[in-house]
């Protein structure tokens, strides 16, 4: 006869786990009615249900480690933040990667390497750490990154220990030059990558069905120039502004717009210098995202709805300030490349400040919380541009606190601003410069 056990342990041992009652139950009588270790127990025996793995894992660490000529990265994801912010996630999350740098870097290979607690696999070891959390935890993905003759920058942004982040980008170079700090310019390369999410690291890496994509246009485009010349020439103008978004040298660099990728590297480390790779996690991001995201958009980013051709409805100067103001009709700003397209093209007109209607804002950019919109704040951010969006966002404030809050604390710093028309726009900017005695 079976030992019994507290209906109330069991309840909440399901509620915990949704672990069926049997399981649950002598899972409990196995472990003494402890209900942490039947916890991990239940996960030992893969009795848990497979909505425990369905559940999303936005959260959790990059792990990255970097030795010679070699590094490797390494995503382990969490349910919460609380989960990947403890000691023992952190030191987990470490051990992984180095595990995956000796196995060379393949995720198969991480999984069924020794685990660092002597018990079984890195596969195991990852399920008993997600029984002591109560989490779907697993190793998301993994990647390496090697030169022969050149090294290695790492970037991670905002670390809580070292080796760890939630964003992390590592650059190969190569042909830099004798006696140049080759170190230090691979390291501001990794953080341009982490800011300016490139997706390839030259044009010849961009695939061909992207590349030759222009052709099959070109039959369209006829029907409107009778000029193949300025057809082609068009067409190999949106391309090129397709690659200086998404190929690494043909970037602008980050820390200073006036060059290119290609021309900070030449200028520091020799005209021989060249990007070999790079590879670039974050957190809750799948490891195909950027390739999606290409393929799906590409047409649009090469052949048309491109804000670097954005004009504005009106450039204003007050004061010191010019406000690019965008008109309500046009293509919507859907990801963070269209943010830098929109940049630019403020930038060209010389304007200090951005008007954008919520009306060009794609349908999804509310709530805040979402990966895009965090993007496309973010980019305004690193590129150092404001913003000012324009509109009426009542319903969508009153239910959510959380954008409440955002909006509050975003308007105080200045940054990115939500005001609900231009006139009181307006008359902010007039009431800081007064304030600043900048009344020019």
């Amino acid at each position: 006869m079976k030992e019994k056990i507290d209906i109330k342990l069991v309840k909440a041992l399901r509620k915990r786990t949704a672990a069926g009652v049997v399981s649950c139950r002598d899972a409990l009588i196995d472990t003494g009615g402890d209900l942490d270790s039947a916890v991990k127990l239940l996960h030992e025996r893969h009795l848990l249900p497979a909505a425990i793995e369905r559940r999303p894992t936005a959260e959790g660490l990059i792990a990255f480690l970097v030795d010679g000529r070699c590094g490797v990265i390494v995503e382990l994801a969490a349910e919460t933040d609380f989960t990947a912010r403890n000691p023992l996630f952190q030191q987990a999350a470490q051990a992984i990667a180095r595990t995956t740098f000796t196995v060379g870097g393949e995720l198969a290979d991480t999984l069924a390497a020794p685990s660092p607690d002597g018990q079984g696999d890195i596969a195991g070891y990852v399920r008993r750490l997600a029984a002591t959390f109560g989490e779907n935890i697993h190793v998301r993905r993994a990647s390496i990154l090697r030169t022969e003759n050149g090294l290695i920058g790492a970037y991670a942004h905002n670390p809580p220990v070292p080796g760890l982040a939630r964003m992390v980008a590592l650059v190969a170079i190569s042909g830099h030059a004798p006696g140049s700090s080759g170190n230090l310019v691979a390291k501001k390369l990794a953080m341009h990558v982490v800011g300016a999410s490139p997706l390839w690291s030259s044009v010849n890496h961009v695939p061909p069905s992207i590349r030759d994509q222009k052709r099959l246009r070109i039959d369209d485009e006829r029907e409107h120039s009778p000029d193949e010349r300025d057809v082609s020439s068009a067409i190999e103008a949106r391309l090129e502004r397709f690659y200086e978004q998404t190929v690494l040298p043909r970037q602008r660099y980050l820390l200073d717009p006036s060059m290119t990728v290609a021309e900070f590297l030449a200028a520091e480390a020799g005209s021989d210098a060249h990007i070999e790779g790079f590879v670039c996690f974050r957190i809750g991001e799948d490891a195909a995202h950027d390739a999606r995201v290409a393929e799906a958009a590409e047409f649009e980013w090469t052949f048309g709805n491109d804000w670097s051709d954005e004009r504005p409805s009106k450039l204003t100067a007050i004061g010191n300030e010019r406000v690019f103001e965008i008109s309500l009709r046009g293509p919507k700003l859907r990801d963070d490349r269209d943010a830098v397209d929109l940049i630019n093209a403020a930038w060209s007109g010389g304007a200090t400040i951005i008007a954008l209607p919520v009306e060009r804002l794609s349908t999804d950019f509310f709530p805040l919380s979402t990966r895009k919109a965090g993007a496309i704040l973010q980019k305004f951010s690193n590129f150092g541009t404001r913003v000012a969006i324009v509109g009426d966002i009542s319903s969508e404030l009153s239910a959510s606190s959380a954008l409440r809050d955002f909006v509050y604390e975003s308007n105080h710093r200045g940054q990115v601003v939500f005001v609900p028309d231009l006139k009181v726009l307006t008359q902010g900017l007039r009431k800081s410069q007064h304030d600043n005695g900048d009344t020019a």
